[in-house]
């Protein structure tokens, strides 16, 4: 149902208030505090001035135990998930009072939802205006730590596994105990290492791709500290430190971070002791800018291209020697800084422009050799929204996807490809495209929770017709690695890749170290077989090679 979540102190006061205060002679000494939601949940309904949901009220909430304030406006509502206790406060509460107790109304129920519709739809008329911050519901996260538990909206459905991938190789060996002792110094709670890292001897290529999988098979959970999980996979050819961090807490650019720190608090460097804050950045304000053309000619212009993608057929990637298997493939492939030069025509590795460019043309290749041909064809571009001056120490999920469509005559050669990537980048890039996502989860709440989460379950059912191609992640160049020092040597080979929602979609990850490209391509298994996807990315290599030559 439609709330209106106010700021998270005062929700946190009004809850412990509520369970000290609203009871009047009922209320128990002692209230449990949101450290114990569960208990405070009891401890609420046992007061007798909130309506525990009934099985029509669960419609809305799946799941989980919800009660409702008795009161008729700026209601309190309370639901707990597991360890998590969310709160907001409802303007017009759907609740009567009646002899028999407090009810669900047909009459307030339409008001409450009434009422949200409206608000929704004066917001998306007047537009946005100034900062645009997201506020989605204030999440009370009960750690194991037994600290006090910090507010934080969460975005990772239980039906999906998101993780990012990040690989480093040293030249040398990294000793198990001082990264254990690394990573405490990393998340700042003791045994943080203990219970994040596992270690495991890989002997060749296909032990340490074997490991990587085994890593990948899940998402880390978020109410367990820290929400990444780390393998030390000990090679005759230098050690391999993976990562998979959820990508709820960090996306690709704040994984490099956590890598950067987690080198430095290894090597013992000074200033390394102060432990990455996840939860800093719960809410980001997003500027967006100021319009080049009119509001009506800009929704016209979007009203085309929305039309132009509906009518035309699915983009989707033509699968090839696909299996029954589930989760992910990892292919990986590094070129020398010779071969990058040749490849991107120059030494600074190759323009974010230019590797999605490369991948609209690999895909229509792609797809006409298999008798897939498509008239648009939409990847999704990762957009950092992080500020300039963010701290070091705090890392989140600070970007929002945007799409980047070609149409067949977009693509009929690598120049007018380049020329359109780059157009439509820099309009989005002007336009902010990509907070749109964020307002439309705000805008979204006259859903219910279980139509939300049903856009999400519901995506294997309509084989994710809507769903794009592939993901390209660029993490940009970097002139030096990270250093762990001592024994370890220097980072030589550096790997990343995004995560995708959708079960079909292709996710490419690249980023140049010192001068060299390295490129991985994550794969559904029910998408790629591992022969498939290196003759992917050899195509995709020589598509790289047109472009960039075209765009010198």
């Amino acid at each position: 149902m439609a709330g209106t979540e106010r700021d998270s102190v005062t929700l946190q006061t009004r809850l412990e208030a509520a369970g000290g205060e609203a009871g009047g002679e009922r209320a128990v000494a002692g209230a449990p505090t949101v450290a114990d939601p569960a208990a405070l949940l009891a401890h609420l309904d046992a007061t007798g001035h909130f309506h525990r949901d009934s099985r029509a009220g669960r419609i809305y909430h799946p799941g989980m135990v919800s009660l409702r304030e008795n009161v008729s406006a700026d209601s309190l509502h309370v639901s707990v998930d597991g360890n998590h206790l969310k709160a907001h406060v409802d303007h017009a509460s759907p609740l009567v009072e009646s002899k028999r107790g407090s009810r669900y109304s047909v009459p307030r129920a339409l008001v409450h939802n009434l009422r949200g519709m409206v608000n929704d739809a004066l917001t998306i008329v007047r537009g946005r205006q100034g900062d645009h911050a997201c506020r989605l519901d204030c999440e009370w996260v009960a750690e194991e730590t037994g600290a006090t538990p910090r507010v934080v909206p969460l975005l990772d459905p239980k039906t999906s596994a998101w993780g990012v991938q990040l690989d480093a190789r040293v030249a040398g060996r990294i000793d198990e105990a001082r990264l254990r002792a690394a990573l405490d110094t990393l998340v700042g709670v003791p045994g943080a290492g203990e219970k994040c890292l596992t270690t495991t001897d890989c002997g060749g290529p296909e032990a340490l791709d074997l490991a990587r999988r085994k890593l990948h098979t899940g998402g880390p959970p978020l109410t367990v500290v820290p929400p990444f999980r780390v393998v030390l996979a000990h090679h005759p050819g230098g050690d391999v430190v993976m990562l998979n961090l959820n990508h709820a807490a960090v996306d690709g650019f704040g994984a490099v971070r956590v890598l950067d720190r987690l080198a430095h608090a290894y090597a013992g460097d000074a200033g390394a002791d102060a432990a990455l804050d996840f939860l800093a950045c719960a809410d980001l304000p997003v500027q967006p800018a100021a319009p080049a053309s009119s509001r009506i000619v800009r929704l016209g212009r979007k009203a085309v291209e929305r039309a132009r993608d509906a009518l035309s057929k699915p983009p989707r990637l033509a699968d090839d020697e696909a299996g029954d298997e589930p989760g992910y493939g990892f292919h990986l492939h590094g070129l020398s800084a010779q071969a990058t030069r040749d490849t991107t025509g120059g030494g600074g590795g190759a323009t974010r422009d230019a590797l999605i460019a490369a991948l609209h043309l690999t895909i229509a290749r792609w797809n006409s050799r298999h008798d897939m041909p498509g008239r648009r064809i939409g990847v999704l571009v990762p957009v950092d929204l992080r500020p300039a001056d963010l701290p070091e120490h705090v890392v989140a999920n600070l970007s929002v996807n945007t799409r980047l469509s070609t149409t067949p005559r977009e693509r009929l050669t690598p120049t007018t490809v380049l020329r359109a990537i780059k157009w439509h980048a820099e309009r989005d890039n002007a336009t902010r495209t990509g907070i749109g996502l964020i307002a439309a989860l705000e805008r979204a709440g006259m859903l219910t929770l279980w139509a939300k989460q049903s856009s999400i379950v519901l995506q294997p059912l309509i084989d994710n017709r809507r769903a794009d191609a592939a993901m390209l992640c660029d993490l940009g160049s970097f002139p030096a690695a990270p250093r762990f020092g001592g024994d370890a040597g220097e980072v030589t080979e550096l790997w990343f890749s995004p995560p995708s929602r959708s079960p079909r979609c292709l996710c490419v990850g690249t980023v140049t170290l010192e001068g060299r490209l390295y490129l991985t391509f994550r794969y559904p298994h029910a998408l790629f077989g591992p022969s498939a996807v290196r003759r992917f990315a050899d195509l995709y290599l020589s598509q790289l090679e047109r472009v960039s030559a075209a765009g010198s």
